[in-house]
């Protein structure tokens, strides 16, 4: 007979199942969140719209597009994702699902590492990124200043609603900051 850990029936019984959006008071951080992290959260969505990273589109470009750097950076410690596009603009968020105790054995530099190559990701299509678990605990953000930027889109590309894919550059003087939060510890081996 086969023995699973409870979480991991729990992660599959729910694996593509939309999970709640996040509100701004969600976090059972002690400290409060930095302000650009609780706009972002708090930011109006369509939820309506949401994209699963179980479900690719079939027949186009899904957007946000984070498999390729998920795959590259995530390592076992991103779970799955869920993006959320804003409702006017750009601006979205991307619930990036963590696992605790994977995060818990990353250090400080691995932690900001994957925030940053993953935000970086997400920023390419207009999206905030948002790390936590599947209990609302917030891990680490990276959130940018959409609206300071006049918005540009990759020509002649839609995506598979139909709609033009935002483009945000690497020079793009974008007001962007990584966040981690600092009471989650380090373990030590």
């Amino acid at each position: 007979m086969l023995c699973y850990p409870l979480g991991v029936l729990l992660s599959a019984s729910v694996a593509i199942a939309p999970v709640k959006p996040l509100h701004a008071n969600s976090t059972s951080n002690p400290q409060e969140l930095p302000v650009s992290v609780a706009a972002a959260i708090a930011m109006p969505v369509v939820l309506s719209r949401a994209v699963l990273s179980e479900e690719p589109s079939e027949v186009g470009l899904t957007v946000p597009s984070l498999w390729w750097a998920v795959q590259q950076f995530g390592g076992t410690t991103v779970q799955r994702w869920q993006a959320y596009p804003a409702e006017e603009g750009v601006g979205g968020r991307v619930d990036l699902f963590i696992s605790p105790p994977a995060w818990g054995r990353m250090s400080y530099l691995q932690r900001f590492a994957l925030v940053n190559q993953l935000g970086n990701s997400s920023r390419s299509f207009g999206y905030n990124l948002i790390l936590r678990d599947r209990r609302d605990v917030i891990y680490g953000a990276y959130t940018c200043s959409f609206t300071a930027v006049a918005q540009q889109y990759l020509p002649h590309a839609t995506d598979a609603t139909g709609n033009p894919v935002p483009l945000f550059l690497p020079q793009t003087e974008l007001d962007c900051s990584v966040w981690i939060n600092p009471n989650i510890p380090v373990s030590v081996f």
